[in-house]
C-alpha cells in the first residue's frame, strides 16, 4: 500500500538508454556510409555497372593498366625482396591452415 506506482512514464534509466542506443546507431552509419564512399573513391567506381558495361570498363582498364610504364629495375628488386621476406615469414602459417607439414 505504501509502494509508488509508475503512472505510464518511462523511467529515466531505460530512456537514457535508449537515447544512446540511437546516438550509437546513427554513428555507425555515418562510419558504414563515409567508408563505403571512401572505398568507392579509393577504387575509382564512378556507378556499380553490370553485363556488357562492366565488362567493357574491365577490358579498358586493362588495357590501360598494360600500356603503363615499366617500374625501374630497382623498385621491382626492392619489391620483390619485400614479398619474398614476406613469404617466407608468413609461410609457416599458411602451410598449417592449408593441412600441409613443415619442418
Amino acid at each position: 500500500m505504501g509502494e509508488i506506482q509508475n503512472q505510464g512514464k518511462p523511467s529515466s534509466g531505460i530512456f537514457a538508454f535508449l537515447i544512446k542506443v540511437c546516438i550509437v546507431a546513427v554513428a555507425v552509419l555515418f562510419v558504414i556510409t563515409a567508408s563505403v564512399s571512401m572505398a568507392i573513391d579509393a577504387l575509382g567506381i564512378d556507378t556499380v555497372q553490370g553485363g556488357r558495361a562492366f565488362w567493357k570498363s574491365a577490358e579498358e582498364k586493362l588495357y590501360k593498366l598494360a600500356d603503363e610504364p615499366d617500374l625501374p629495375p630497382e623498385k621491382k628488386a626492392k619489391i620483390i625482396s619485400a614479398l619474398a621476406k614476406l613469404s617466407n615469414k608468413y609461410r609457416p602459417y599458411i602451410d598449417a591452415l592449408a593441412g600441409k607439414t613443415s619442418p
